[in-house]
């Protein structure tokens, strides 16, 4: 018969939930999902500390008071900042003198949230190490217990490789290794960006009177083939079908992304990166907003995703080449400050920062159907329900899920015709593209999500990498720009890709620099089309 004091096994219970519970720190949620991936591999390394410092109890103190700064630290960032300790607020901080320090100190440090916060703190983190237990709990199948703990360890270890239908929660300990490891790698970019910014040259530019306002909007996780414009068969794009039927509305049928990712596809969508570009290939260092607002445009970038001011890693991920303030100002003249939960709100706050004189570029990044897709709508928008799926393949749960989805598409649609609605009077034109697909139990797997697959895998080409692309121009654009507009209508067939995108919006704006390469616009006569196919 063995035992194990009560003191052991409480150490590990609260080591797992301290480094697990920051994992689900999103902004504005508890993210369940991200906490119980990472609360599997925490309950490996707690059991792995356990066992190293089982004969040193001086040392598992310190485990533990490691540990626990660690998760004070990010609660302490949350509450304050609404933001997890990551790779943003460690530039942050490197980047911060003596004076900043001290003004933060005296600005937050004493405040009284942060006084209550830190009172908090000490006192249930030195509780644990004032204890005396010396009760035990005793075991009668040692060896069931054993091959438990054994496999609870073993599965722990495998969660950051196993194929989850949702992202893996960072616990602090990734957290910290990723922090570190995040700055070192990519401020090395950072300064290769700002190299280039200097070797831009324009060509040509068009003058105020030529140029049209210019609107990208880039959706997220849209799977097209739940988009009635693409042929499914619910309702799910009433206003893009008007718009198409009006002659506005140019689809593009085979467009791919090269990427399931959102933060590699902001680098294709916002760079001259190719597909398959070495490390080393500057073209990936050169941003096309950086071109627009050397050619004389005006530039306006609005996401409801990821700000300058609320950060978080994936923040960090998609947006931190775009951060830095010299890049920032030699890109844009105007970005959002705040976030919110519908996009429609969003659009309506910021609808005066969408600019509609000509010569303007507006990039707006929604969150479109990103997962969880039932906190993508209000609830009186919820048109579809799970009767209205037609899947005897699916459970009602899975029926319940794709109508989630469904009208997150749906919501999706209004979202984008109410930004054709600010420019619908101007001369304009309008492409909306996603980052990537979604798996929405379309194939004989039933894979929910994106984690699936690769470009060998047509399930998840079909879903995932091949997205939706449309454009839309205004009747002003129409009757001032005739080649334009034929040229777009003459190109909806052919294959593209997301790389491709900003060649193709330099050419829309008439804009001729040293980075150009014409043959790689998809309306251009000579354009290479791209190599994956479907069909």
């Amino acid at each position: 018969m063995r035992s194990i004091s009560l003191k052991k096994l409480l150490f590990v219970v609260f080591s797992t939930l301290l480094m697990s519970i920051p994992a689900s720190f999103e902004p504005g949620h508890f993210a369940k999902a991200l906490f119980i991936s990472a609360f599997g591999f925490s309950l490996s390394i707690s059991l792995l500390l356990l066992w190293v410092t089982s004969r040193h109890t001086l040392l598992r103190r310190i485990v533990w008071v490691v540990l626990f700064a660690l998760f004070f630290i990010e609660c302490y960032v949350y509450i304050c900042f609404g933001s997890r300790f990551d790779p943003n607020i460690l530039t942050l901080i490197l980047q911060t003198n003596a004076a900043e320090a001290s003004d933060f100190v005296r600005v937050y440090l004493f405040s009284p949230k942060s006084l209550l916060i830190i009172a908090l703190a000490v006192a249930v983190g030195v509780l644990p190490l004032c204890l005396n237990i010396k009760r035990t709990i005793r075991n009668r199948h040692p060896k069931l217990a054993g091959t438990i703990l054994g496999g609870l360890f073993l599965l722990g270890l495998a969660f950051p490789f196993l194929p989850l239908p949702f992202p893996l929660g960072l616990n602090t300990l990734m957290q910290v290794y990723n922090n570190f490891h995040f700055v070192t790698e990519q401020h090395q970019d950072i300064e290769s960006i700002e190299a280039m910014l200097g070797r831009i040259q324009i060509k040509h530019a068009p003058s105020a009177d030529e140029a049209p306002a210019i609107v990208l909007v880039i959706g997220e996780s849209h799977n097209k083939n739940h988009s009635s414009i693409y042929g499914y068969p619910l309702p799910t794009s009433p206003h893009a079908e008007q718009e198409q039927k009006n002659g506005n509305l140019i689809v593009f049928h085979h467009a791919m992304t090269p990427t399931n990712g959102t933060n590699w596809a902001m680098r294709y969508i916002f760079s001259l990166k190719e597909c398959g570009s070495e490390k080393d290939d500057s073209a990936q260092h050169v941003l096309m907003p950086a071109i627009f607002k050397k050619a004389g445009y005006r530039v306006s970038y609005l996401d409801n995703q990821y700000t300058r001011s609320t950060s978080g890693i994936w923040d960090y991920s998609c947006g931190y080449f775009l951060n830095p303030s010299t890049i920032n100002e030699s890109c844009f003249d105007y970005r959002n400050h705040e976030l919110y939960q519908y996009d429609d709100d969003f659009v309506n706050t910021y609808k005066d920062k969408m600019f509609t004189l000509p010569k303007s570029l507006v990039i707006i990044h929604l969150k479109g159907q990103h997962f969880d897709a039932a906190l993508r709508y209000p609830e009186s928008y919820a048109f579809f329900s799970s009767s209205d799926i037609p899947r005897e393949d699916l459970t009602e749960s899975q029926k319940q899920q794709v109508a989630i989805y469904d009208n997150a598409t749906r919501y999706n649609d209004m979202v984008l015709s109410h930004i054709m609605d600010i420019y619908r009077h101007h001369d304009a034109v309008m492409v909306y593209l996603s980052d990537h697909g979604e798996q929405v139990y379309d194939g004989p797997d039933h894979h929910y999500g994106r984690e699936f697959g690769g470009l060998t895998d047509h399930e998840t080409l079909k879903n995932v990498f091949e997205i939706p692309l449309l454009v839309w121009c205004s009747d002003t654009y129409q009757k001032n720009h005739p080649g334009k507009y034929d040229q777009i209508r003459a190109s909806a067939s052919r294959h593209i890709c997301t790389a491709d995108l900003p060649y193709f919006l330099l050419d829309l704006a008439d804009i001729d620099c040293n980075f150009q390469k014409h043959n790689r616009s998809y309306i251009h006569p000579h354009f290479i089309q791209h190599k994956v196919r479907l069909d």
